[in-house]
């Protein structure tokens, strides 16, 4: 009897998972995104809100480290982002960013379940 294929939710939970692993070891020596100091456990905390931004959920541009006070208690926490962001991934490629966000803004995204395994196993390898 064979397993039964997730479904495509259950993927986005897998690859969020893994994702946000990668962005935690990516950016583990570096300070918080928005306040700029260093914390050693960090959540990956997103620039562009996943709710509003589905196409930028799983984008390294968009995901950082960031202390959870910051991310999830801090209203304003956002413009310690944008600066620092802009800083770090360079003006170029925050402009891009931009570009993407009010794409997926007008358009919306969908992940497709090819795209989400083939995700998770880059980010697995990573």
């Amino acid at each position: 009897m064979s397993k039964k294929p997730l479904t495509s939710g259950q993927l986005v939970k897998k690859l969020q998972i893994v994702f946000n692993s990668y962005i935690r070891e990516r950016d583990k020596d570096k300070p918080c995104i928005s306040c700029s100091k260093y914390f050693e456990d960090k959540d990956a905390g997103h620039f562009y809100p996943c709710g509003g931004f589905s196409g930028l959920r799983f984008d390294e541009d968009n995901v950082h480290g960031e202390c959870k006070r910051c991310n999830r208690f801090d209203d304003s926490h956002l413009i310690g982002y944008a600066e620092n962001l802009r800083v770090k991934i360079g003006e170029q490629d925050y402009q891009a960013l931009k570009e993407r966000a009010a794409d997926y803004k007008k358009n919306g995204y969908k992940f497709g379940r090819v795209e989400l395994r083939e995700l998770i196993d880059k980010y697995k390898e990573l």
